[in-house]
């Protein structure tokens, strides 16, 4: 059994609107203004970009807190819950900007901690120890990249065009997991890995940003696809600029996050005599995340996701009985993103 909560909700930009304001005091000496009502001005339009530069070096910490519970209500109620928190350390470094301003960039991931709860039982995991063979097992997906290193190339905008040097880690899932498979598929089983786990892990990092000019109360979309029970999930990221702040030196933007859902598909569903009814799904998601715009880098972020599903069964029990069952899902992820140095 896997215990692993891919957070994700991955952001971009579009669309605007813009907030300047002008000096219309007078200069004429008889007209006086009381300084204590003079509200500081808002930031004019500017880019939002990362600032990268060859050899820069910085942590983060990333906390993911997931819980999950599905409760089966039939002739008795069955519950289960699953709550866990991981902490990741990972460390990067710029190998190469090039003329597009793309940056090559090393991520190592120095430590990873896992605590949690499954129906009463405690887990926990720590990368510095050496695990046994069943421990490597149910946590496989940290074990692979704990102390590997893999490659990023992100524009300045903060946009993930490529994931890559990541061999190591598939080499290592696999020697985990002994299974032969053809070059294919453990083609499919890297890119897998990428877009599940070393895809969101990054994102949370660099998000991408418009290419154009925002200003406070600058709002934009970006829409991504997944796929729950029959239904084609059209997820709907949006953002908007809060603040512009100076803090002592540096410069901070502000931005809320909010996520909704559009869907298209199917409510019922068969298989092998028995049928299913599955209600509209719900998921909804917030957050601010907080820029600091003089290094170019994410300071902190704290972003939620929710989600619940709610299913009909029927069909016939293992004495050929005719049963009747709602079963309830429902998820929660918040990560929490830290610049550390």
């Amino acid at each position: 059994m896997r215990y692993i909560f891919a957070l994700l909700m991955a952001f971009t930009l579009f669309s605007c609107s813009e907030n300047k304001t002008t000096d219309t005091s007078s200069k004429d000496s008889t007209n006086s203004v009381n300084n204590e009502l003079v509200l500081p001005p808002l930031a004019d339009n500017f880019y939002l970009k990362y600032k990268f530069n060859i050899g820069d070096k910085f942590s983060y910490k990333i906390k993911t807190i997931s819980s999950s519970s599905q409760e089966l209500q039939s002739d008795s109620t069955m519950k289960t819950n699953v709550n866990q928190t991981v902490e990741y350390k990972i460390n990067f470094l710029i190998d190469d900007v090039d003329a597009n301003k793309l940056a090559k960039i090393n991520v190592l991931v120095e430590s990873i901690l896992i605590n949690g709860v499954i129906n009463g039982q405690h887990i926990s995991y720590d990368s510095k120890y050496i695990q046994s063979s069943q421990e490597k097992m149910m946590f496989a997906q940290y074990e692979a990249i704990k102390n590997h290193r893999f490659s990023l190339d992100v524009t300045e905008s903060g946009e993930i065009v490529k994931i890559y040097n990541t061999d190591i880690i598939v080499n290592e899932l696999l020697a985990i997991q002994p299974q032969k498979v053809t070059k294919a598929q453990k083609k499919e089983l890297q890119n897998n890995f990428i877009e599940s786990a070393l895809r969101p892990l990054s994102e949370q990092i660099f998000r991408k940003f418009p290419t154009e000019k925002v200003s406070i109360k600058y709002n934009w979309t970006e829409k991504y696809y997944s796929q729950f029970a029959l239904f084609k999930i059209e997820n709907v990221a949006t953002f908007q600029i809060l603040d512009f702040q100076k803090v002592e030196d540096d410069s901070v933007v502000t931005m809320s996050a909010n996520l909704s859902i559009n869907w298209v598909g199917e409510h019922d569903a068969s298989d092998q005599g028995m049928t299913f009814y599955f209600y509209d799904p719900k998921v909804s998601g917030s957050g601010k995340i907080n820029f600091n715009f003089s290094s170019g880098l994410i300071i902190n972020s704290q972003t939620r996701t929710d989600m619940e599903m709610v299913t009909d069964i029927s069909g016939l029990n293992e004495n050929k009985i005719p049963f009747k069952a709602k079963r309830i899902d429902n998820t929660s992820n918040t990560n929490i993103v830290t610049l550390i140095n």
